[in-house]
């Protein structure tokens, strides 16, 4: 790519990963800048394009730190993510993360990476240790292709914790992140993790409203609960930030959006049900290559 197709790349794009890789931004920037800069670019809206580029690397920078229900949380080199805040919560997340690790059946064998590979303590902060490069949800908009098998995978863990006796009780875009390379999925903390049906003593504050109205009376961990954050985590990923849906309507498959809108109940049926939506919404299996 010359310097005026690049130029033109940048300027005919609408957000960062239009241009940039998530993974190595900061070596293409620096990149891009050696060839754009004024000092040795001459070019028309040379000056625009350079503007945009550290738009999108603040853009960029930023989506590497976030606050999740304990405080801050902050992506590191090296597969890891440090978390910062309440070091009851963080406490709570590190003991309910080690419940899960301590299942030795063989799904848990499999479910398994579907957690951090470590989770510890190095103070003042809490470390996540993951098998591979992960990208959080966290500010993350995907065309449907991509949320359809994020929302897979996300319902298929939410059944293995519910066969397992747990209710996660926290799933939204701050506690899962992606693996782009392999469509994997890791959940990164585990707060309000309860005994399923057990008493719920927790949730999150700023995703209140995700939850089920009847969470409120009845203090309960039910099943509903994840799958009703797994649908509206999924809602958020297609764009819709409210997390309801409604607007999707005009932009999404309209049986996609059905599914995302009717209470479920039961984990198993849940994702029966859907992967039998999937083979309808795509009969032919292909991998769509995710470039984050």
């Amino acid at each position: 790519m010359d310097v005026q197709e690049l130029l033109s790349k940048i300027l005919a794009s609408r957000q960062p990963d239009d241009i940039f890789s998530r993974a190595n931004f900061r070596k293409e920037y620096l990149a891009y800048l050696k060839l754009l800069h004024p000092d040795v670019c001459h070019l028309p809206q040379a000056n625009d394009a350079v503007a945009r580029l550290n738009q999108y690397v603040e853009q960029l920078e930023a989506a590497l730190r976030f606050t999740d229900d304990a405080g801050p949380l902050r992506v590191l080199p090296n597969h890891q993510l440090r978390f910062d805040g309440d070091r009851a919560l963080l406490r709570q997340s590190q003991a309910n993360y080690e419940r899960l690790m301590a299942l030795r059946d063989p799904s848990a064998q499999h479910f398994h990476q579907y957690l951090p590979s470590v989770l510890t303590w190095n103070d003042p902060h809490l470390l996540a240790t993951t098998a591979a490069r992960v990208v959080p949800l966290a500010g993350l908009v995907l065309p449907q292709q991509h949320v359809v098998w994020v929302l897979s995978r996300l319902l298929e863990f939410v059944a293995w914790l519910h066969q397992s006796g747990y209710c996660h009780a926290g799933l939204h875009p701050e506690s899962l992140a992606l693996v782009p390379e392999t469509h994997g999925l890791v959940c990164l903390s585990f707060y309000h993790m309860a005994r399923l049906n057990g008493t719920l003593t927790t949730i999150s504050g700023k995703y209140r409203l995700w939850y089920p109205d009847a969470v409120f009376a009845d203090k309960r961990a039910t099943p509903g609960i994840d799958l009703a954050l797994a649908q509206r985590t999924a809602v958020c990923l297609l764009g819709d930030a409210s997390g309801n849906g409604v607007r999707l309507r005009n932009t999404v498959d309209d049986r996609l959006v059905d599914f995302l809108l009717t209470p479920w109940h039961n984990a198993y049926a849940a994702f029966s049900d859907y992967r039998k939506l999937v083979q309808q919404l795509y009969p032919k299996r292909e991998f769509h290559p995710l470039n984050l």
